[in-house]
């Protein structure tokens, strides 16, 4: 006997842009993290009671390093607040904004 298929999707979880992890180590710290304190405060994160690696596993600091240089990339996350939240179409939003596209705006407003 063959089992059915399953008829609804896995909800997928939201994706919000390493900019905003990075912002809430910045709060953590009280300044812009260094690639060392970002793999410490990333890799023994706290959420109240509970203690866990932010990314599933621990980061190295050069995997550190390359998140600091990325902050425009979605990564999918367990809690994004709404204004955090990536949107799935084009990323693009009131409060999320493809930094590509503004570079692009600020360009064509030098040439008029």
């Amino acid at each position: 006997m063959k089992r059915a298929a399953m008829t609804f999707k896995p909800t997928a979880l939201p994706k919000m842009m390493l900019g905003f992890v990075v912002r809430r180590c910045a709060v953590a710290v009280g300044h812009d993290p260094s690639p060392e304190e970002f793999a410490a405060w990333a890799n023994k994160h706290q959420d109240g009671d509970r203690v866990f690696h932010l990314f599933g596993r621990p980061i190295t600091v050069d995997e550190a390093r390359i998140i600091l240089r990325h902050p425009a990339r979605p990564v999918t996350a367990h809690r994004v607040a709404p204004y955090e939240c990536v949107p799935a179409d084009d990323g693009q939003s009131e409060k999320v904004t493809s930094f590509a596209a503004a570079i692009t705006r600020i360009k064509v407003r030098r040439v008029k």
